[in-house]
C-alpha cells in the first residue's frame, strides 16, 4: 500500500512481490490537513504500508500514521511500517536540557497507531533503532543500501575504489561497500591548519595517488561535508571521486556544492526519489518481507 510520498518505490516492491499495489487515495485539504483513504479491503490481512519522509517531514510523517491506524481500525492482522526514509533519525539523543528526543517520538506513535513492524534503510545511528527496540513492541530492522550503491558503481568501472566515509562512527558504511568493491575502506580525519585555522578532511597513511575513491554516507543534506570529503580526495591525488548515499536530500544547492567540490559522479537511491537516485531500494525491501 504506497503512500503519497513513495508511489513510485511502493510499486516497485510489489511488483518484486508479485502482489497488486493499491495506493491510497490522498489529498491536502485548504487548511493544510491530509485526508486518507484505503483503496482496498484489509480485514485479516498483512498490509505493508510504504511511505518515506521526505520533502515534507511532518506531514509524511502524520500521513503514514493515518494509514497504519487506518489498516488496524479496518481490521487488518499485520502492519508492516516501510519507511526507507525514516525523518528525525538524527534527532536521537538529548544534547541540551529540554529538547525533545524527536526519533523516540516518532517510533512511540508508530507503535501506538498499530505498526507491528518497522523497516528502515541506512538509519542515522542504528544504535538509536537498538535503545528504542528495548521500548517498544514493534519489530525494527535496519537495511542497508550501501552493498547495492557499491554494486552500481562497480559496474560503472570503480571496482577496486577506496570506500571511505565521511568520519570514524560511519565507517561501517564504507566497510560494507568495500566488500563489493574490493578496494579497502577507511575514514576521513579533521585537520587543521595551524596558520589559517583552516579545516580540511583528510584520509591519513593511504596513497590515493591514481587511484578511484568513493565517499559513502546514508544522508546528503546541504553536502557540505561529502563537498569537503571529495575535495580532499582530489587534493590527495584521486584520480576519480564519487560520491553515494543511501538518501538524497540535497538542500539548498547541495549537488552544484559537490560538482564544484570536482566530484566525477553523485548517486543516491530512490528512499526519497531524486533526479539523481540512479539505485532502488525495491528489491532489498522486497527480500527483506519475503522473510518475514
Amino acid at each position: 500500500m504506497p503512500g503519497p510520498a513513495s508511489l513510485e518505490l511502493g510499486g516497485r516492491i510489489a511488483e518484486k512481490l508479485g502482489f497488486d499495489s493499491h495506493p491510497v487515495d490522498h489529498r491536502v485539504f485548504p487548511d493544510g490537513e491530509s485526508y486518507i483513504r484505503l483503496t482496498a479491503p484489509v480485514e485479516g490481512e498483512t498490509v505493508v504500508v510504504v511511505q518515506t519522509t521526505f520533502p515534507n517531514p511532518d506531514r509524511g510523517v502524520v500521513q503514514l500514521l493515518l494509514m497504519v491506524r487506518a489498516a488496524k481500525d479496518l481490521g487488518a492482522e499485520r502492519v508492516v511500517c516501510v519507511v526507507p526514509y525514516l525523518a528525525y533519525s538524527r534527532q536521537d539523543k538529548r544534547f541540551r536540557e529540554g529538547e525533545a528526543q524527536s526519533l523516540d517520538t516518532v517510533v512511540a506513535l508508530l507503535d501506538d497507531a498499530g505498526g507491528d513492524d518497522l523497516i528502515v534503510v541506512d538509519v542515522h545511528n542504528e544504535k538509536s533503532l537498538e535503545r528504542l527496540q528495548e521500548k517498544t513492541s514493534l519489530g525494527i530492522v535496519n537495511l542497508s543500501a550501501m552493498p547495492l550503491l557499491a554494486g552500481h558503481l562497480k559496474g560503472l568501472g570503480f571496482r577496486g575504489a577506496y570506500s571511505l566515509s565521511p568520519d570514524e562512527g560511519a565507517k561501517h558504511l564504507a566497510d560494507a561497500a568495500a566488500r563489493v568493491l574490493g578496494g579497502g575502506s577507511g575514514f576521513f580525519e579533521k585537520i587543521r591548519d595551524r596558520k589559517t585555522g583552516e579545516i580540511e578532511m583528510a584520509v591519513k597513511d593511504i596513497d590515493l595517488g591514481g587511484k578511484d575513491a568513493v565517499v559513502f554516507d546514508d544522508i546528503i543534506s546541504s553536502g557540505g561535508t561529502t563537498a569537503a570529503a571529495v575535495r580532499g580526495l582530489k587534493n590527495q591525488g584521486a584520480k576519480r571521486v564519487a560520491a553515494a548515499c543511501a538518501h538524497g536530500l540535497f538542500m539548498g544547492g547541495a549537488e552544484e556544492r559537490i560538482r564544484d567540490a570536482g566530484t566525477d559522479l553523485i548517486v543516491s537511491t530512490d528512499t526519497v526519489l531524486t533526479s539523481l537516485s540512479r539505485v532502488t531500494v525495491a528489491g532489498l525491501i522486497a527480500d527483506h518481507l519475503y522473510k518475514i
